[in-house]
C-alpha cells in the first residue's frame, strides 16, 4: 500500500488531531489488558503458590515435603515425564516425516496428509480413549474378545489400560503439532542453500542433515516441545485409561486429592511442578535457540526441488492410511457403531437403534442445557481471548513498555497447565474474594479464557509480525489517531489470523473437560462433563451418542468458520497453533 494510496483512504475520516494528552484511548485499552491478565493469571497462581504454604500451624513447607518425596506423589511424577517423553518422540516420528513427505517428495494425496493431521488435533482426546475402551478394554473389548474367543489368538489382544496404550491415545492429538510446524517450515527454507550444498558436491542425504535439518530445528524443537506440554497436561484422557490400569500422573493425582477432605495445599504444591516443568522446558528451548542463526528467507529465494521417491511414495503413502485410519477412522467408527447398537457386542449390528440418540437429546435433561452452555462459554472465551492477545501481541510488538516480554511470558504459562491446575488456582483465589462464583457459568470463562489466552497471544503475535509496522506508522504520520490506525490499517490486515485464532480456541472449550469437572455446578454443567459423567456411570451406548452430538457440534462450528473465513483463514490455522 503506498502513501499516496494511504492518504486517500484516511484523510476522509480524519479531523485535525486533538492536542496531546497523558491519558489516551490506547493507554486505556492496554492497561485493560495488563489488569485482565493479572485477575486472569497472575493472581491465580500466586494465590496457588500461596496456598502451597499453608499448614495446619500456619506457615509451612510440609505440602513441598510430600510431594517431592512421597511415594504416591513422586510415581505420578514420573509417570507423567514418561507419557510426556514418549508422546514427544512419537509425535517427532510421526510428524516430521509426513510434513518432509508433503512439502519435499512427490508423494501422492497430500491433502489426506492434511486432513489427518488437523482432524487429529481437533479430535478430543477423551473421546478417542472412550472409543478406544470399547475395542481395547481387557474383558469386553470388541477387538479383545474376537482375538482371544473367537479367533483363539490370545496374543493378538491389546490393553488399553497400560502405559502403551496411554501414550497411544496421547499421540493421536499431539504429533499434529510437529506436522503443523515442520511443514510450514520446510516449505518457508530458501531452496537455494540446498541447490548451492549439491552444486558443490553434496549428495542429497548429507544436504538434508547439513542443511535442511539444522533450518527446521527450531520448528522441530517447538513442535516437540508443544507435544511434551500437551501430552502431560491432558487430564480426560489419562483419567480414563490410565485409572482403571492404575496408572497415576500428575492431573489424575491433583483430581484425587479434592476428595472430602480437600488437600488444598498438596493439590497447590502439585500443581506447581507444572509450572516449574513448563517454564523449564521453554528456558531450555530459548536458550538452544539463541546459540545460533535461523533465518531461512532472503530476497532471491526459490521454490524447493521436489524428490522423486519411486517405490518408497507409496510406502508414505500407505504410512500415513494407516495412522489415518487409527486416529480418526477406527475411534470415530467405533462410536458411531456403538452409538446405534442397543447393546455393544460382537454382533451389535444385529440390534441398531436410534433410542440412544433420544435418549440424550430428549430424556436426558442435562443435555439441552450443557449445549447451550458450552456453546455461550466457547463464543465468549474466544471472543475474549483473541481480543487480549491481540493487545498484548500489538504491546510486545510494537511498544517499549519495560516488561513487556515479560508479559509476554506469563501470558505464555496457561499452556503448559492442566485445566484441573488452573480449576485449582481459581477456587483458591475466588474462594477468598467477596464474590460468590463457584459454580457459575462466570468462573468457567474465567477458566476458559485464562487457560486459552496463549492461543490468542500467539495467532495475534503471529500476524503482526507479517505487517510492516511502516504502514502504521505511515497513517501516524497522516494524522491518524491509535484508534483509527487500529481499525482503518492493523486490524483488517491481521483479521484473518485473529479469526484463526478465535476458531482454535472455540474449538477446544467446547471439548474442555479438566477444570470444568471441577468448576462445574447442575446449572453450569458443559457437554464435555455430560459425557464424562455418563461414562463413569456406565451408560456405554448413550455416551458414544452424546460423543457424536458433540463432534457435530464441533464439526459444524469448523464448517461455519472456513466458510465464513475462507482460504485464508485455513492457512493461517495451519500456523497459529504452533507459534507457540
Amino acid at each position: 500500500m503506498s502513501t499516496d494510496v494511504m492518504s486517500t483512504a484516511l484523510r476522509p475520516r480524519l479531523s485535525p488531531r486533538p492536542a496531546r494528552t497523558w491519558l489516551r484511548l490506547e493507554h486505556v485499552v492496554m492497561g485493560a489488558a495488563i489488569v485482565s491478565l493479572i485477575v486472569l493469571v497472575v493472581l491465580p497462581l500466586a494465590f496457588l503458590l500461596i496456598g502451597s504454604f499453608k499448614g495446619s500451624s500456619g506457615v509451612s513447607l510440609d505440602a513441598y515435603s510430600e510431594v517431592l518425596t512421597g511415594r504416591l506423589y513422586v510415581n505420578a511424577l514420573k509417570n507423567s515425564l514418561i507419557l510426556g517423553a514418549w508422546s514427544g518422540l512419537f509425535s517427532l516420528l510421526i510428524g516430521l516425516p509426513l510434513a518432509w513427505a508433503v512439502a519435499r517428495t512427490d508423494v501422492p494425496a497430500k491433502p489426506l496428509f492434511q486432513i489427518t493431521a488437523t482432524l487429529s488435533y481437533l479430535s478430543p482426546p477423551f473421546l478417542t480413549a472412550i472409543a478406544l475402551t470399547y475395542l481395547f478394554s481387557p474383558n469386553a473389548g470388541l477387538s479383545n474378545v474376537l482375538m482371544r474367543d473367537v479367533l483363539g489368538l490370545p496374543w493378538l489382544t491389546f490393553n488399553i489400560f497400560t502405559m502403551p496404550g496411554l501414550v497411544l491415545v496421547t499421540v493421536m492429538h499431539t504429533f499434529p503439532f510437529v506436522y503443523l510446524l515442520a511443514s510450514s517450515a520446510l516449505q518457508s527454507v530458501d531452496a537455494s542453500y540446498e541447490e548451492a550444498a549439491q552444486i558443490l558436491g553434496a549428495s542429497k542425504l548429507r544436504t538434508a542433515f547439513s542443511i535442511t535439518a539444522p533450518l527446521v530445528a527450531p520448528a522441530v524443537l517447538s513442535g516437540t516441545l508443544l507435544a511434551f506440554v500437551n501430552a502431560i497436561a491432558l487430564f480426560g484422557s489419562q483419567a480414563i485409561i490410565g485409572l482403571p490400569g492404575r496408572i497415576v500422573t500428575l492431573p489424575t493425582r491433583i483430581y484425587a486429592l479434592f476428595d472430602y477432605p480437600p488437600e488444598y495445599a498438596l493439590a497447590s504444591a502439585l500443581s506447581l511442578v507444572f509450572i516449574v516443568i513448563t517454564v523449564a522446558a521453554l528456558y531450555l528451548q530459548n536458550a538452544f535457540l539463541k546459540r545460533r542463526s535461523y533465518v531461512t528467507l532472503g530476497g532471491k529465494g526459490s521454490r524447493p526441488q521436489m524428490m522423486r521417491l519411486g517405490v518408497f511414495r507409496w510406502i508414505l503413502l500407505g504410512f500415513v492410511i494407516a495412522v489415518f485410519f487409527v486416529s480418526i477412522v477406527l475411534p470415530y467408527a467405533t462410536l458411531i457403531a456403538v452409538s446405534f447398537s442397543k447393546s455393544w457386542g460382537l454382533e451389535f449390528w444385529k440390534n441398531l437403534t436410534l433410542a440412544n440418540y433420544k435418549f440424550v437429546l430428549f430424556e436426558y435433561n442435562v443435555t439441552q442445557r450443557a449445549i447451550m452452555n458450552s456453546l455461550f462459554l466457547a463464543f465468549v472465551a474466544a471472543t475474549f481471548a483473541v481480543f487480549l492477545g491481540a493487545i498484548i501481541g500489538w504491546i510486545d510488538l510494537r511498544t517499549r513498555i519495560p516488561g513487556r516480554k515479560v508479559l509476554d511470558y506469563a501470558s505464555l504459562i496457561p499452556l503448559g497447565l492442566p485445566g484441573i491446575v488452573m480449576a485449582v488456582a481459581l477456587i483458591q483465589f475466588w474462594l477468598a474474594m467477596p464474590l460468590a462464583l463457584y459454580g457459575t457459568l462466570t468462573i468457567l470463562l474465567l477458566a476458559y479464557v485464562g487457560r486459552y489466552i496463549p492461543l490468542g497471544v500467539r495467532a495475534a503475535n503471529a500476524s503482526l509480525r507479517q505487517v510492516d509496522h511502516s504502514l502504521e506508522e505511515s497513517a501516524q504520520i497522516l494524522g491518524a489517531s491509535w484508534t483509527t490506525t487500529m481499525r482503518e490499517i492493523t486490524l483488517p490486515l491481521i483479521r484473518p489470523g485473529l479469526f484463526a485464532g478465535w476458531l482454535l480456541v472455540f474449538v477446544p472449550v467446547i471439548q474442555e473437560l479438566s477444570a470444568s469437572i471441577l468448576l462445574f455446578s447442575s446449572q453450569s454443567i458443559t457437554l464435555a462433563v455430560a459425557v464424562y459423567n455418563l461414562y463413569e456411570t456406565g451408560y456405554i451406548e448413550p455416551v458414544a451418542a452424546l460423543a457424536m452430538i458433540n463432534m457435530f457440534i464441533i464439526g459444524a462450528a469448523i464448517a461455519l468458520a472456513y466458510r465464513l473465513g475462507g482460504r485464508s483463514i485455513a492457512s493461517r490455522t495451519e500456523a497459529a497453533p504452533v507459534q507457540t
